[in-house]
């Protein structure tokens, strides 16, 4: 089975672009790494640290996020989950449903 590597950290980069100040999120290894990209997108930057989520929320807004983590496609109470963990999370809401209806003496016709 293959090893997942790790997230990157996110950075953000605050500086000055176009006479604007803008904080940049960005997803790299290093402080560095992200100095060097914001630089090379033209903002002059003045302070680089870790992103909180404020920054982030801030960020994906203004469009000034940069990720290459892809987001997951099915989550489940905010946590990542598989295909065939969907899909038994979607059989077990049925059987409640059934469960509950059979509790209330509700007739169901269930075609075996």
């Amino acid at each position: 089975m293959a090893r997942r590597r790790a997230k990157d950290p996110m950075w953000a980069v605050r500086g000055v672009h176009r006479e604007t100040d803008v904080t940049l999120v960005i997803e790299t290894a290093t402080a560095i790494q992200a100095e060097c990209f914001a630089t090379k997108r033209g903002v002059e930057v003045v302070v680089v640290g870790e992103a909180t989520e404020a920054d982030l929320a801030a960020a994906k807004t203004s469009g000034w996020l940069w990720k290459y983590t892809p987001e997951p496609r099915l989550t489940c109470f905010g946590r990542p989950v598989g295909r065939l963990q969907a899909a038994m999370l979607v059989v077990c809401g049925l059987a409640t449903v059934v469960i509950n209806l059979k509790a209330q003496h509700v007739p169901l016709r269930l075609y075996w």
